[in-house]
């Protein structure tokens, strides 16, 4: 997720980033299936998994945020 980030802000592009931040939500939404698989086959500390899928909760609507901000704030092309 954060690799997705680190790459994307490299291009110096808005709608690039902005890919790459939609890449890191679905990896982050794929974390948190996992976790959420892992607490119903009981593997592991499930308070931990409990507490992590939280933050990724917390983590997807940060970038969703994120998302909105710079969809707003991207040049609109002169017509």
């Amino acid at each position: 997720m954060s690799n997705n980030i680190a790459e994307g802000s490299e291009y110096n592009n808005n709608r690039q980033f902005i890919r790459y931040l939609k890449i890191a939500k679905g990896s982050c939404a794929e974390v948190k299936s996992m976790l959420i698989v892992s607490k119903r086959l009981k593997l592991g500390d499930e308070n931990k998994a409990e507490e992590i899928i939280i933050l990724s909760r917390e983590v997807s609507s940060n970038i969703s945020n994120f998302i909105k901000y710079l969809s707003e704030n991207i040049e609109k092309p002169n017509l």
